[in-house]
C-alpha cells in the first residue's frame, strides 16, 4: 500500500506578545480608517458652511476623539485575551503615526497650540482607546437570565 500523504495545518499556538502585535497592527489600521472618514466626512460638511476654516479645529477634534474610541472598541472585538494592553499600544501607535503626519505637513497648517496643552490632548487621546475597549467588552457581554424560583 503506498502511503498517503495527509496535509495538516500545523496548529502551533500563538505566543501572547504575536497576538498581542497582530491585534495593534489590526486595530491601527481601522483606527486610522476611521478617523480618515470622519476627517472627510467633517471636511465635506463644513464645506456648505459660510465660514469653513472656523470648523476645522474642532471637526479634527471630534474626528480624533471618535476614532480613539471606535479604536479602543476594536481593540476588544480583535483581541478577547487582553483588550486594555491592546488598546493602550493601539493608542500609542496612533499618537505617533499622527505626530509623524504632522511633521510632514507644512508648517503654516500647526494650529498654534502650545506644547503641553498639546501633550495632553496626546494622553486624553490615548485614555480614550481603554473606554472604547471597556465599552466593546460590555457590549459582548452575554445577558444573564434571571431564574425562577419554584414555590
Amino acid at each position: 500500500m503506498k502511503a498517503q500523504k495527509i496535509n495538516h495545518r500545523s496548529h502551533v499556538a500563538e505566543s501572547a506578545v504575536d497576538c498581542l502585535l497582530k491585534s495593534t497592527l489590526w486595530s491601527l489600521l481601522i483606527t486610522a480608517g476611521i478617523s480618515l472618514a470622519l476627517l472627510l466626512v467633517g471636511t465635506a460638511a463644513a464645506f456648505y458652511t459660510a465660514d469653513p476654516t472656523a470648523l476645522a479645529e474642532p471637526i479634527g477634534y471630534v474626528s480624533l476623539f471618535i476614532s480613539s474610541f471606535f479604536g479602543g472598541f476594536a481593540c476588544s472585538k480583535i483581541n478577547r485575551r487582553s483588550p486594555y494592553p491592546a488598546s493602550l499600544l493601539t493608542g500609542a501607535c496612533f499618537v505617533i503615526l499622527r505626530m509623524l503626519i504632522s511633521f510632514a505637513l507644512p508648517h503654516t497648517l500647526a494650529s498654534g497650540m502650545d506644547i503641553v496643552p498639546l501633550l495632553g490632548l496626546h494622553a486624553l487621546s490615548i485614555l480614550t482607546f481603554p473606554i472604547g475597549a471597556f465599552a466593546g467588552i460590555k457590549a459582548s457581554a452575554p445577558q444573564k437570565r434571571k431564574k425562577r424560583r419554584k414555590r
